[in-house]
């Protein structure tokens, strides 16, 4: 790792936290905003502009208020740390039209809210506002990200028109955030509005610690990919080192499509970039029970719920609260009830919805939509003393709104499409003396973590129906258990743990990505190994074949010049040698059948011929291959449709590949296949798709050539330690050029560190204490360990093995240590982000290199 990231050590209390968001937490309180329901007008815009003249003519006079466009869950998740974040700045746009302030108001504004607020405006105009957020946010993403597909009725120019918008306000919050970033700096941008900042930023901050949360959903690839700007976005938000989602099923569509439009490797937690890797994490969004609960405690709340108890004195109450839009359910959860009230007559006139309909910034149909059923049910089953539908389109205080929750004897969420529902949270916290159940929808980001509570399918009216009798007539014993259940889970994911994993996530990840940037990945030379290599008693070489020793059109040549370096090392008696492939057995052997010498490693890990011998050992459960069939059946589909592509069979993996081609066809039909590969097989099979170049090549999880490495080393040590060979291993050079090489690299990382730490600043440094440490990696396939590193190479979890035995207790950590000292060098092959410590340019120079070895 860089000095730079070594000596900062970031964490909360000793950052500066730059929160980005849309909207700064504060406005100008007198300027009217230009975000309304209704779309601008000339007059409008006429008469914001004299507010804006007047307040700059009352100078002195103008003051900061909060603002009601702003985010207000991250407000009061990074609010609810405020005595532990060492310093924060909060950079967003006031909302309100500055179109006609000056410079020098500008300065002032800047400057009272950088001194006295902590925050950073970012001045749009009034053409920017609408393009960027009521054009291309609210009509153009907003509706495929909660999966409507868009309409333009406005025509191609209108669409244009927005996204040039959008470039532009994303391109003025980069340039913002620029300007005030220091080294250090831990820079969170948060939401839709912003998904161009990422790239933008890292463009005009390299070395940027850049984090980028999503808090609406992320849309499947099929509807994802009906943008007209998917990938321009996609690149967008891969800028950053940490990308954040609420749920898994929105981080997985977000792995799915950037396989299947970009064409790159996915991981379950990163996407494998050419020149970086960006990191991938759920961290659902919580509420602030401290804060809640002194609000509750407040003497108005009291008052209140004294009086909602005497006003609804002998009723059930059910209760809502959601903004008046499409995709919050208003419409299906009037349905719903109405359904409720038909099938069970004996509620009538002893339950009451009190649904709270929150204005939209935008004019829709739902309001009428909604208005329409709620008319109907207070006609059919109301009276002149009784409604059973309180319809208040409206916003209320929040105390009223605590209040409503306290007394509720139920909650209603029937959300078509959402986030992570706090309402939900906030209704569980109030509900402290009563344990009143909570009916969910599946669509809402909360459903997967609130297994207590009902869970529905906002659709289905029947089966919203029959939750609402279940709610009114559950016991209080079954109430009890499922609040203490939900009640568990908000207290543990706070808003406070919200924040705090997300940006210990995202310097984490940051000071990881550091050592995979090739820009800081040192180019190994001969000089910087010669000595090493020659003052060792006795050497591994692991290669890799393709790409590193030989290139497409020699792979099968024993006289090709890259086998004859392998062999020219196997010659010297210090020296092992073994090809770590992906090739199978038969091709291996094609090329080197001729060698015994050499030992060989076919299909990455699965089968291992030690050097010597000509017997193969498989590290396969050959039984489970079952997958083998419908792997094959997709191959052949898009081989089918892709002229110049075949298959390649293989006793474990399976290789489509298209080199011979139209490249750019073939590589759009790679990522079709890949992504169809993840999507429809793996709940199914424990697999592994990996895109290489001109190929996609699909594997078991628990095959890969980590494990063989460290297999390796333990088959010499246990040699060593049994006197069948004079020394042990004290030099190692492990080189690959592509993705199925970096197990090698970050096993072989990891066991130089002695299982974790950073890599030593000098080329060499001693490794005995990481043979010792051997003895306690368990590496039976589908180990827990096995799993871990394949799930998420920055996870190892050690165990202890039952090989004391063999080693006779502690006694081979001394024989290990007492060899002289050992390096351990691990070296990618071309220019990319890579676990490996050393970069080797080319095919050429690796050959070189090895060459200069010999002499």
């Amino acid at each position: 790792m860089d000095t730079f990231a070594e000596e900062l050590e970031l964490s909360l209390q000793n950052c500066r936290l730059l929160v980005v968001s849309l909207f700064l937490p504060q406005t100008i309180a007198q300027n009217k905003p230009c975000l309304s329901r209704q779309p601008s007008t000339k007059r409008l815009e006429r008469l914001a502009r004299q507010q804006a003249a007047n307040l700059e003519k009352n100078f002195a006079n103008y003051h900061v208020g909060p603002s009601t466009l702003g985010n207000i869950g991250l407000q009061n998740a990074v609010n609810s740390l405020k005595d532990q974040i060492r310093s924060k700045v909060w950079i967003g746009s006031l909302g309100t039209s500055t179109e006609s302030y000056s410079d020098d108001f500008k300065s002032a504004i800047t400057q009272k809210l950088t001194t006295e607020y902590e925050s950073m405006p970012v001045f749009l105009s009034d053409e920017e506002v609408e393009g960027h957020y009521n054009q291309f946010c609210k009509q153009v993403l907003w509706k495929p990200f909660h999966y409507q597909l868009p309409d333009y009725p406005k025509g191609q120019a209108y669409e244009e028109l927005s996204w040039r918008q959008y470039v532009s306000v994303n391109r003025k919050f980069a340039e913002t955030i620029a300007e005030v970033y220091r080294p250090g700096d831990v820079v969170w941008i948060n939401d839709y509005h912003l998904m161009l900042v990422p790239s933008m930023l890292r463009k005009l901050v390299p070395q940027a610690i850049i984090g980028f949360f999503l808090h609406i959903p992320f849309p499947s690839s099929e509807i994802f990919r009906c943008l007209h700007v998917r990938k321009h976005i996609l690149e967008g938000m891969l800028g950053a080192d940490l990308i954040g989602f609420q749920t898994h099923s929105f981080m997985r569509h977000f792995l799915n499509t950037c396989t299947r439009l970009l064409a790159v490797e996915t991981k379950p937690g990163s996407v494998l970039l050419d020149n970086s890797i960006a990191t991938t994490g759920i961290f659902p969004i919580g509420i602030n029970l401290l804060a809640l609960n002194e609000k509750r405690n407040n003497p108005e709340v009291s008052e209140l719920i004294a009086s909602l108890k005497e006003k609804y004195a002998g009723k059930k109450i059910l209760i809502g609260r959601d903004k008046n839009d499409h995709v919050k359910g208003l419409r299906q959860k009037m349905l719903a009830y109405e359904k409720f009230l038909q099938l069970h007559p004996e509620w009538h006139g002893k339950v009451v919805l009190i649904q709270v309909a929150l204005p939209t910034t935008e004019e829709n149909e739902n309001e009428t939509h909604v208005s329409d059923v709620v008319t109907r049910i207070n006609a059919n089953f109301g009276s002149l003393e009784f409604s059973p539908v309180v319809y208040l389109p409206q916003d209320i205080s929040f105390s009223h709104y605590v209040a409503l929750l306290s007394i509720a004897d139920g909650c209603l969420i029937t959300s078509l499409r959402d986030g992570m529902n706090l309402t939900s949270h906030e209704y569980v916290a109030c509900q402290e003396e009563k344990h009143s159940p909570l009916i969910i929808s599946e669509f809402a980001g909360t459903y997967g973590s609130f297994g207590a509570a009902l869970r529905v399918n906002p659709w289905d009216a029947h089966e919203v129906a029959s939750a609402i009798h279940e709610t009114l007539v559950m016991t209080e014993e079954d109430k009890l258990n499922r609040w203490k259940e939900l009640y568990s889970y908000i207290a543990t994911h706070s808003a406070q743990n919200y924040v705090e994993s997300f940006v210990n996530e995202l310097i984490r990840s940051f000071n990881e990505n550091q050592n995979n940037i090739p820009s800081h990945i040192p180019v190994l030379t001969s000089d910087t190994i010669k000595e090493f290599h020659d003052d060792s008693e006795y050497r591994l070489f692991l290669l890799d074949y393709d790409g590193t020793l030989v290139n497409e059109r020699d792979v099968f040549l024993p006289s090709s010049r890259g086998v004859q370096a392998a062999v020219r090392l196997a010659e010297d008696p210090k020296s092992i040698v073994y090809i770590i492939s992906g090739r199978p057995k038969t091709e291996l052997l094609r090329a080197f059948a001729s060698y015994p010498q050499i030992g060989l490693s076919a299909e990455n890990g699965s089968y291992l011929k030690h050097a010597g011998q000509s017997e193969w050992q498989s590290f396969v459960d050959e039984r489970d291959l079952s997958w083998h069939h419908d792997v094959t059946e997709i191959f052949q589909y898009y081989t089918a449709r892709t002229p110049g592509s075949f298959i390649e069979p293989g006793d474990v993996r399976i290789v489509w590949n298209y080199s011979f081609a139209d490249q750019n066809f073939g590589a759009w039909q790679a990522a079709e296949c890949a992504s169809h590969i993840q999507q429809s097989l793996a709940g199914r099979y424990s697999l592994q798709t990996v895109p290489k170049k001109r190929s996609v090549q699909v594997m078991p999880q628990s095959t890969n050539k980590g494990g063989l490495v460290v297999r390796l080393l333990k088959h010499y040590q246990k040699k060593f330690l049994r006197k069948e060979i004079a020394h042990p291993i004290d030099f190692v050079l492990c080189v690959g050029d592509d993705r199925t090489d970096e197990t090698m690299f970050e096993r072989l990382n990891l066991i130089h560190t002695g299982g974790g730490g950073t890599y030593s600043d000098v080329p060499m440094s001693p490794i005995s204490p990481a043979l010792s440490q051997l003895s306690e990696i368990n590496l039976n396939a589908g180990s827990p360990e096995h799993e871990a590193i394949e799930s998420d190479r920055h996870s190892i979890t050690t165990f202890r093995s039952s090989d004391d035995a063999v080693y006779g207790g502690g006694h081979h950590a001394t024989d290990a240590s007492a060899a002289a000292p050992r390096a351990i060098f691990t070296c990618t092959v071309g220019s990319k982000s890579s676990a490996a410590k050393w970069l080797i340019p080319n095919i050429e120079e690796v050959l070189r290199v090895l060459d200069e070895l010999q002499k």
